[in-house]
C-alpha cells in the first residue's frame, strides 16, 4: 500500500493547538506543539482506517502575531553570527601561527589572543572551532 500524504495546518487556539487536516477536512487538537504530529497521525489513521506508519504529514505551523518574522530574523542572525565566528577563528589561527613561528609560548599566545591554552593548541593544529566565545579564557 502506498504512503498517504496529508497537509496539516497547526495554529494556536486558546490554550491548545488546532490541527486542520486537509484534504479530509478533519480538525483535531493538541495540548502541546510537540504532540501535533502524533495527534494528526492518529486522527488520520482512525478516520481513514489506515496504517499510521504509511501516513506522511506536511505540517505547517502558523504562529501568532509576528513570531514567524522574529524566528526568521533570529535564524538570519544565527547564520551571520556563525559566519563571523568562523572568520574570527581563522583570523585567530593566522595570528596564533604567526606568534608560534616567532617562538612565543602557548601560554603567552593564549594571553595575547584571550584563549585558554587547550584552545591555542587546537587552533594551531587547525582544529575546528567550537560553539564558544572568546570568554573561555576568563
Amino acid at each position: 500500500m502506498p504512503s498517504l500524504t496529508y497537509d496539516v495546518t497547526v495554529s494556536r487556539d486558546g490554550s491548545a493547538w488546532l490541527l486542520e487536516i486537509a484534504p479530509i477536512g478533519g480538525v483535531a487538537e493538541a495540548r502541546w506543539l510537540g504532540e501535533a504530529e502524533s495527534v494528526a497521525r492518529a486522527f488520520i489513521a482512525d478516520f481513514e482506517d489506515a496504517d499510521p506508519e504509511k501516513i506522511e504529514l506536511e505540517l505547517t505551523v502558523v504562529y501568532p502575531g509576528d513570531v514567524a518574522e522574529q524566528l526568521d530574523r533570529a535564524e538570519e542572525l544565527r547564520r551571520t553570527s556563525d559566519e563571523a565566528l568562523d572568520d574570527e577563528w581563522e583570523a585567530l589561527g593566522r595570528a596564533a601561527r604567526a606568534l608560534d613561528d616567532e617562538g612565543v609560548t602557548r601560554r603567552d599566545i593564549g594571553d595575547i589572543l584571550g584563549l585558554a591554552v587547550p584552545r591555542v593548541r587546537r587552533i594551531l593544529r587547525g582544529g575546528p572551532r567550537e560553539n564558544q566565545s572568546r570568554q573561555d579564557a576568563q
